[in-house]
């Protein structure tokens, strides 16, 4: 059973699909095994190179079974590594070993560049749409529970039959995530990943921010740069993710997006109200913010459209709490912090500066 475990954790290792615990779990067992050891570096020493993972594959595969067909003899080696005696069986589980995990790794690189467009026809996808102002909820076939924010859209399977439950979300949604180890859980947005097995956690990704939010609750998260894909974050409960584009941050390209990981925002330290979710309540809380996000997220929760007459204006921060107030007086409220002056014309409000 400790060899099949082994087997399975190496091959994982060498896919790069294996998840934080397993990883501390095979670290401890190269720690206590020098075969184990010494296979691990032989084989991920292959990985390393940087040559294309296609490159050579036939001649390398035709060299592990000369080695399985020697008995007997000292093999010419394949990997750098020093080479060390080992007993036909011993090759033999490692050629298993590797061809396992060299077919695991490019069966994930090739399903993994394969957009939802690209899906088999025969798969029924799924979209439900929140417009402003409101809320909904969204029971996926998993169990899984989405709650979507006002101008929000996710797009998801009728059934879940491959080995992921992936989702796509544009907007903000708060996931309680039903759990299945076998299956994880994936939600894409435009610029990161978030895969989880069973979790809550709330993901921001409106497009007209200049930033992606990824808060969690309770669980665990790894989150993916989508740019930037052999970037991987592990997030813990109470903490946030935040991912400022790089074109808003002036950064020049896709590399120098700035990333981030804060404490999740109580309100006023109440840790009953929490920044981040505080819609799922029917409250918008907000602390230290600017007028232009925050005329964003009025924007939506009172469905109308906001212009700044003058760029001043979107420097001003805001700290405060809307439930039930309409929006002429929440526009009053933020004028006793700042002030501005404003003209509402149908749906559009007109900021200006005070004269």
């Amino acid at each position: 059973m400790t060899d099949q475990k082994f087997t399975e954790l190496l091959s994982e290792k060498l896919s790069g699909e294996i998840s934080a615990d397993d990883d501390q779990g095979f670290m401890e067992m190269l720690a206590a095994n020098e075969d184990y050891r010494r296979e691990y570096e032989s084989l991920s020493a292959y990985f390393q190179r940087k040559e294309q993972p296609y490159e050579n594959i036939d001649i390398v595969f035709q060299q592990i079974k000369e080695r399985i067909n020697v008995v007997g003899s000292n093999p010419k080696p394949i990997f750098t590594p020093a080479p060390v005696k080992r007993s036909f069986q011993q090759w033999y589980r490692i050629a298993a070993i590797f061809i396992f995990g060299l077919c695991t790794f490019f069966a994930y690189q090739f399903f993994k560049a394969k957009d939802a467009a690209n899906l088999p026809a025969t798969m029924a996808w799924k979209k439900s749409y929140t417009p402003g102002r409101q809320t909904s909820t969204v029971l996926l076939a998993d169990g899984s529970k989405v709650t979507l924010n006002a101008a929000s859209e996710i797009k998801y399977p009728a059934s879940f039959n491959g080995q992921t439950r992936e989702v796509y979300l544009t907007g903000e949604a708060f996931f309680d995530v039903a759990k299945d180890h076998q299956h994880p859980f994936i939600v894409h947005t435009k610029n990161i990943s978030i895969k989880v097995l069973g979790t809550a956690f709330d993901v921001r990704s409106y497009p007209d921010e200049s930033a992606t939010e990824t808060t969690l609750l309770r669980g665990k998260v790894e989150i993916t740069l989508n740019k930037r894909p052999e970037k991987h974050i592990l997030l813990s409960p109470a903490e946030k993710f935040t991912l400022k584009h790089a074109a808003e941050s002036g950064a020049g390209s896709l590399n120098e997006d700035i990333y981030s990981i804060t404490p999740m925002t109580y309100y006023k330290d109440d840790k009953d109200a929490i920044l981040e979710t505080s819609w799922m309540n029917n409250k918008l809380l907000f602390r230290n913010e600017t007028f232009s996000l925050l005329s964003l997220r009025l924007s939506r929760w009172y469905g109308v459209d906001f212009v700044f007459k003058s760029d001043k204006l979107k420097d001003y921060k805001f700290t405060g709490e809307f439930e039930k107030e309409n929006l002429a007086e929440a526009l009053k409220a933020l004028q006793f912090i700042a002030p501005f002056e404003y003209k509402i014309e149908g749906k559009t409000i007109y900021l200006y500066p005070v004269k």
